[in-house]
């Protein structure tokens, strides 16, 4: 995995450097988003690209302003102009990791996990990603359409659903793994 953006930092170029599956409780996630998007930035962004940054405890060796930097070489922006939201892990449980379950009153079988993972990308060791899947389906970008999008009338309010839930870590600045399993009752 090698970055071949000069202006990024060697600290964060992932060649050679491990994926730390767990978290630390106090450890920051960084994001960016636009000054009238903060409060809700998961409405207009698809569900499978939910990413952040992570400081591994680390303030002053991965501040929060690395989010910053454009990790996409097709493109000559060197830094976006953006707000930066933190949050802060507050409670994992046993996990190491932010794991969320939602279920249907509605539908007995539905399931849906939001898993928070670390993700490195060559230019940047330090991202992350909520992953969010459905009865064990990982969502990505090529079944998106067909598990989520508009046209799949029996999961019409779960996009929202799950926007709701995640935009409620923004709100909070919190990423608490102990708060009680939240019902889907809208489907």
């Amino acid at each position: 995995m090698d970055c071949n953006l000069d202006y990024i930092p060697t600290r964060l170029h992932t060649k050679d450097k491990p994926v730390l599956e767990t978290f630390g409780i106090g450890e920051e996630l960084y994001y960016r988003c636009k000054e009238n998007e903060c409060q809700k930035p998961y409405d207009q962004i698809p569900l499978f690209d939910i990413s952040h940054n992570r400081n591994f405890s680390n303030k002053e060796g991965y501040p929060k302003e690395d989010v910053l930097f454009n990790i996409n070489e097709a493109d000559d922006l060197v830094k976006y102009d953006s707000n930066i939201v933190v949050l802060i892990i507050t409670e994992l449980e046993n996990s190491k990791t932010y794991f969320k379950e939602l279920k249907s009153e509605n539908e007995l079988g539905l399931k849906v996990h939001i898993k928070l993972l670390h993700d490195p990308v060559p230019c940047m060791h330090t991202h992350s990603v909520f992953e969010i899947s459905i009865n064990e389906t990982i969502i990505s970008k090529e079944n998106y359409k067909k598990i989520l999008g508009k046209k799949n009338i029996k999961f019409k309010n779960l996009r929202s659903d799950i926007r709701q839930g995640l935009s409620s870590i923004i709100q909070t600045g919190r990423i608490d793994s102990s708060q009680d399993i939240e019902f889907l009752d809208e489907l």
